[in-house]
């Protein structure tokens, strides 16, 4: 049986003083290769506003290739 998402509350970006939604997750091993301030450094789920984002898909482009290839 679905339950209703009606009380959930929108993830907000986990990096230190960013307010703004969140847009996508990571796991914690692939956002500590980026020179990116967490809130919280113990958590497993990092949630990246849209901004943080584009800084953290820039930060590990050659590590994601990388990975591609291997």
């Amino acid at each position: 049986m679905a339950l209703a998402k009606h009380d959930v509350q929108p993830e907000v970006c986990d990096v230190a003083g960013c307010s703004n939604p969140a847009e996508r997750s990571f796991n914690i091993k692939q956002v500590s290769k980026s020179s990116l301030k967490l809130k919280d450094e113990g958590a497993r789920q990092i949630h990246l506003c849209k901004e943080h984002y584009r800084e953290f898909k820039k930060e590990t482009k050659t590590d994601r290739s990388l990975d591609q290839v291997y």
